[in-house]
């Protein structure tokens, strides 16, 4: 007779893999919450990855043990009563919580990934925005954890099919479906590990949300699965030992990795080999009473590992909001937020999860199927207007507004001396806006751009976007006026991308073959940056900055310009290692400013370093969409690093005697920068100028560089 605890874990409930999801889950919050040493945490999806790849899988052997085959119908039916109605409920409050308490910028945005949510794309989404360099500042998503719900779900509407299609093909050859399933599952895994590998190496922010880059691990989970037959006849002493050591690989991941761990690839397989030995290590036909199943069984775990699916989903949307109305979210602060996620997935388990998973009207023969493959259309049903719904209550809100500064109109008291402005009209405008901020003037009306739109404004390069593009094959697209005769080259990164509005109407207008070599990440400077992802120096970038000067040297322009960034992830030395204190990255930009030039000057009739504008402290779409924005919320202190970075390049331009174009009065004045100047808004975000703003200094910039008459756009 089996013990007490051998009951619980072995009978068709397993009991400790309830406690396995608790402990999966427990990793996963208390790492966004910033609570305890678990800054790895995050392993704790790949825990969920091997449990749900093995229950699953067991579920679908065992129908076609039973009856021959697998039903697609009823293994959709019983998906969608398990995911459906708690993932919806979430995804609606999300909504209202961005409508409630983030700006509209951030709200509009969810909106949009809510959609992709509710079609199991949040992964494609999440990974199309990871790779995309001028999203790479933009705050968390409050749906962002979604991706993980799509990675399963994509991944089941391919392996039942599969399964199915090898059990008509081999299950007589092999006289059962676990053979079968065996077979495909080693084939599957191993190319999905392989994929992993590459793909972590070469991109590994798109890899982390990639389906095939994470098949594997439901794949194992799916294999133990398949291999119970031959599992249940190891030695319980061993399956425990194992057991423990799974337990300790899981923690170990937990307490070591960080989010510069590059994952999944390699450091993926610990925690998923270690939830694959906990699992099996409760499969035998009897366990011993010193593995951990018996600890995992407990009571309060077995309730959380119930809960752990709506708490997944709470905790994330939950972290989010409070972070952007609160700050950060640590210690107690953290401690608070998950306290109120468990209530609410205890509640959400209790009312929505438990009566669609066992309601009669869902689970009778044919026609409870029928109904529940009905829940997906009707969740479609009821997002898309609710987006529509929210995106509406957003833009109405942001509808009103007042007139433009001017020098004449900056909110000014009737009896208030007039004030005394610069004689430089472009100053002028931005010492009145900052007066009207401070004088408490209502927002213009019309703004350019609109403040929701505001992440879009991103110059085109058209086929000339070499962000991600191997050096050979780098190309040129002429632009400006295509019949000029003279030449004029911008090299640089973002920070250079965003003067070509104006550069392109000064080349129109004055006769300029223009050619804008830039690249994101990549700064003008002749020094090797550190990738975003922390991995080690950009090589690439290194290649870039190699090719821009060849240009140079080639087509030999009348004038070049260099626009660049300091680059927070820092350089490599001559070692090949890290540098990122500020005093040592300001020596190596302006050592690296001064490389650059000599090898450019030489070539170029003109070489101009273009001054980078101070980096705002204040999110330009958060203080304009906000409720009740007003210009004073929307005053930034200038970012003091920047100003350092940019007098650095400053120093190497007087150094080498190229021209230095001085542009921080055109943003800020008496210590703060306005984010709006006129009806204009400067930033696209803390870093970025505007596309119409830059338009706007065109004829200041010509005149500033002697280059002729420009008009104003």
């Amino acid at each position: 007779m089996r013990s007490r605890a051998q009951s619980v874990i072995h009978g068709g409930f397993r009991a400790d893999i309830q406690g396995l999801r608790a402990l999966a889950v427990g990793l996963v919050a208390l790492d966004h919450a910033n609570v305890g040493p678990f800054t790895g945490g995050f392993v704790g999806v790949d825990v969920f990855f091997v449990i749900s790849g093995y229950l699953i899988t067991s579920l679908l052997l065992r129908e076609a043990d039973r009856s021959g085959t697998v039903s697609l119908r009823e293994f959709y039916a019983r998906r969608a009563r398990r995911i459906l109605p708690a993932a919806l409920l979430v995804i609606l409050a999300t909504i209202a919580l961005a409508v409630l308490f983030l700006d509209g910028g951030a709200a509009l945005l969810v909106g949009e990934q809510a959609l992709w949510a509710t079609f199991f794309a949040a992964n494609v989404k999440f990974a199309i925005d990871s790779t995309d360099y001028f999203a790479a500042d933009q705050p968390a998503s409050p749906l962002q954890h979604y991706w993980s719900l799509a990675v399963e779900e994509q991944f089941y509407l391919v392996w039942p099919l599969l399964l199915l299609g090898v059990l008509v093909l081999l299950r007589r050859r092999f006289g059962g479906p676990h053979r079968p399933a065996l077979l495909v599952l080693v084939v599957a895994v191993t190319a999905s590990f392989a994929w992993s590998l590459y793909a972590t190496s070469t991109s590994p922010l798109s890899a982390y949300f990639s389906t095939p880059a994470r098949a594997w691990e439901l794949g194992l989970g799916a294999l133990a699965a398949a291999a119970l037959p031959w599992i249940s006849r190891v030695r319980p002493g061993a399956l425990a030992a194992g057991s423990w050591v799974g337990l300790g690989m899981v923690v170990v991941a937990a307490l070591a990795y960080t989010p510069a761990t590059a994952f999944p690839g390699y450091a993926a397989a610990l925690p998923v080999v270690g939830a694959v030995l906990l699992i099996i290590g409760g499969a035998g036909s009897s366990i011993t009473t010193w593995g951990p199943q018996r600890m995992l069984s407990l009571a309060p775990l077995r309730a959380v590992g119930d809960w752990s699916y709506s708490l997944y989903l709470w905790h994330w949307p939950l972290i989010i909001v409070a972070e952007y109305r609160y700050g950060e979210v640590s210690g107690l602060r953290g401690v608070l937020v998950l306290a109120v996620a468990t209530v609410l997935a205890a509640l959400t388990y209790r009312f929505v999860e438990t009566p669609f998973r066992t309601a009669g009207l869902l689970t009778r023969p044919t026609r409870g199927r029928t109904r529940s493959l009905l829940l997906y259309p009707a969740m479609v049903m009821v997002v898309v207007p609710s987006v529509a719904a929210a995106n509406h209550v957003v833009r109405a809100g942001l509808d009103d507004g007042g007139s433009a500064i001017s020098t004449e109109n900056y909110g000014q008291a009737d009896d208030a001396p007039t004030a005394d402005f610069s004689e430089d009209p472009y100053r002028a405008l931005v010492q009145a806006s900052v007066l009207a901020a401070r004088n408490g003037m209502e927002v213009p009306a019309g703004l350019d751009p609109d403040p929701l739109v505001l992440k879009e404004n991103i110059p085109p390069l058209g086929d000339c976007e070499y962000f991600g593009v191997p050096t050979e094959e780098l190309g040129l697209c002429p632009r400006g006026d295509l019949e000029g005769d003279k030449t004029m080259i911008l090299i640089g990164d973002s920070h250079a991308r965003q003067w070509i509005p104006a550069l392109e109407r000064i080349a129109e207008q004055r006769g300029y073959v223009a050619y804008f070599l830039v690249r994101e990440g990549c700064p003008a400077v002749d020094q090797t940056p550190w990738l975003a992802n922390g991995t080690g120096p950009n090589e690439a970038c290194a290649e870039f900055q190699d090719w821009a000067a060849e240009q140079v040297r080639e087509m030999r322009p009348e004038i070049t310009l260099m626009g660049t960034d300091a680059n927070e992830r820092g350089y490599a030395d001559e070692n090949g290692e890290q540098v990122v204190d500020d005093a040592g990255v300001e020596a190596m930009v302006e050592s690296g400013m001064e490389a650059q030039i000599e090898r450019i000057q030489p070539y170029s009739g003109r070489t101009v370093i273009l001054g980078d504008p101070p980096i705002h402290e204040i999110s330009p779409v958060k203080c304009l969409t906000e409720r009740d924005p007003t210009l004073r919320g929307c005053l930034s202190p200038p970012e003091e690093r920047s100003i350092v970075m940019a007098d650095a390049t400053r120093r190497a331009a007087e150094a080498t005697g190229a021209e230095f174009l001085e542009t921080e009065q055109w943003f800020c004045w008496d210590d703060v920068c306005p984010t709006v100047v006129g009806d204009l808004v400067t930033h696209r975000d803390v870093e970025h100028i505007s596309m119409p703003y830059s338009e706007y200094l065109a004829p200041e910039i010509a005149r500033k560089l002697d280059l002729g008459e420009v008009t104003p756009p």
